[in-house]
């Protein structure tokens, strides 16, 4: 979690949030860390989750199998069967499952934070992935707990059963607050009341840390040098991969040509399955001709939101890292691998501004990039008038929490 800073960041906010609305409450996360690594997130407890037990990385394959399969089947039985036996089959859980299941059914209120997880791809996988986000939800509603969808994206459901399944906990929820329109149709389509839809803001936008590094003499760029942030990650199939890769690099090589310094930023920086933005942007600056600055080590998610504010421009695949830039006035060139990238440009009026991950060419990009290096003003005026707006709508979480419970 804490190693992917937009994940990070919408904790961080969803948590505030929580306890600015109920100041007294005792709140807990159900996360994707091991609670025995990683106890605590920013001083509130981490338990551990249904989610997290089942794809654990830490374990064989065939054993993380085994626990899909069992979980699978005593999830749907609990859920299925009357209480009474649904508070058996809970007893007999893993542990880690057990907190999980416990916790929300005995919670006054279960928030599911911000982000891209409500989603299913075709096959298996799509399925398990689906069922797995929504059981916690499902056992939260079974113990008339209200459950509240905090701003964050839905869908692809490309399966009839799949739509089926999220419109019937969606249905039954107390809040759902898709952060872009293309969810607001994803959710539609799952049989779920226009009424009920309530389009809501990226809670990335309310992300505002403190500074606590200088980054610019960290990395040795001065204070008057222009920087130019890259942020790249693994996504496409191995030859367009590398197309990417290679395109990328020939436009930092454009960028330093004007005299800017680039620099490759890995906004997640994980081992799991494979996901270390670090990985791709070695590769992205063993192409380049001029050699970028790169920050090749775990950086905290708070302090990595400064080295964006000393950006003059990025180009950015990870979307938070763009969302970070933006709330700084930074221009913010997006290349969109999943639908929240056009969404939430579209509604900021920079939709011009995006061009598709398999799209991209150097040509293509430099025609986005280098009007903004040479002036920047038009960019800046559509943000001026935009954003402030879009970030008051992303603080208003907690008085929808108060009016959920």
């Amino acid at each position: 979690m804490r190693e992917n800073a937009g994940d990070a960041a919408l904790l961080s906010v969803c948590l505030r949030h929580v306890q600015e609305a109920f100041p007294e409450a005792d709140v807990v996360i159900a996360g994707m860390e091991d609670a025995a690594v990683h106890p605590s997130f920013e001083g509130v407890r981490n338990i551990g989750s249904i989610r997290r037990y089942v794809a654990d990385g830490t374990v064989s394959l065939p054993r993380r199998l085994l626990r899909k399969a069992l979980l699978g089947l005593a999830g749907t039985a609990a859920v299925v069967l009357p209480r009474p036996f649904t508070r058996a089959v809970v007893a007999v859980l893993p542990t880690e499952a057990r907190r999980e299941a416990r916790a929300v059914a005995t919670a006054d209120l279960v928030v599911s934070m911000g982000g891209g997880y409500v989603l299913a791809r075709p096959g298996l996988d799509g399925y398990q992935n689906v069922f797995f986000v929504l059981l916690p939800a499902l056992f939260a509603q079974k113990a008339g707990v209200p459950v509240v969808w905090a701003p964050q994206s839905f869908g692809p459901f490309p399966a009839a059963a799949q739509r089926k399944l999220v419109g019937r906990v969606m249905r039954r929820s107390a809040a759902v607050l898709p952060r872009e329109d293309v969810s607001v149709g994803e959710l539609l389509a799952c049989d779920i009341p226009a009424q009920q839809i309530e389009r809501a803001v990226d809670a990335g936008f309310a992300f505002d840390p403190e500074r606590r590094i200088d980054w610019r003499a960290k990395i040795g760029v001065g204070p008057d040098e222009r920087l130019v942030g890259i942020t790249a990650r693994r996504w496409l199939a191995p030859a367009a991969q590398e197309r990417y890769e290679r395109e990328l690099a020939r436009t930092i090589d454009a960028v330093q040509a004007t005299g800017a310094r680039a620099v490759l930023i890995p906004q997640v920086s994980t081992d799991y399955l494979g996901d270390d933005d670090r990985i791709c942007e070695r590769r992205i600056a063993a192409h380049c001709t001029s050699g970028p600055l790169m920050v090749d080590e775990v950086v905290d998610y708070r302090d990595l939101k400064g080295l964006y504010d000393e950006c003059s421009l990025l180009i950015g695949t990870r979307f938070h890292s763009v969302i970070f830039s933006l709330t700084s006035e930074v221009p913010c060139v997006a290349i969109e691998y999943e639908h929240k990238t056009r969404g939430i440009m579209a509604d900021l009026g920079l939709g011009e501004w995006v061009l598709p991950i398999a799209d991209v060419t150097h040509d293509r990009l430099w025609a986005l990039v280098e009007p903004l290096l040479k002036d920047p003003a038009a960019y800046r005026a559509i943000l001026d008038a935009n954003l402030p707006g879009y970030v008051a709508r992303a603080q208003s979480l907690p008085a929808r929490l108060r009016e959920s419970v």
